[in-house]
């Protein structure tokens, strides 16, 4: 089993920001359009620290993007949401999922 699966997206990429981020881009799989940038990894860690920092430093006014960091050892799902300036995070067991959601359904 891979340790990580990281997804993530961010907009309003323009090329020069996708230039400044390629020097921090820790992602072996990535798709830019011009605008949008997609970035997934599953396999070992990852530190990605740096990289969404620099994505929240670089975004411009109308920017935004989301990471889902799902660790599959410690059974958890961070989701990263970032706007210019600010990284926010959720940290969520998916253990609570699963029980949420059969509670809710009656599964």
């Amino acid at each position: 089993m891979d340790d990580v699966r990281i997804y993530g997206d961010f907009h309003r990429i323009s090329p020069e920001i996708y230039e400044q981020l390629k020097a921090v881009n820790p992602f072996e799989q990535v798709e830019y359009d011009g605008d949008v940038l997609r970035v997934d990894h599953e396999g070992h860690y990852l530190m990605i620290d740096d990289f969404i920092e620099a994505v929240r430093d670089l975004l411009p006014d109308n920017g935004y993007g989301h990471v889902e960091f799902i660790d599959q050892l410690e059974w958890t799902v961070t989701r990263y949401t970032i706007k210019p300036g600010r990284i926010d995070e959720k940290l969520v067991r998916v253990d609570n999922v699963v029980d949420a959601h059969q509670h809710n359904f009656g599964l």
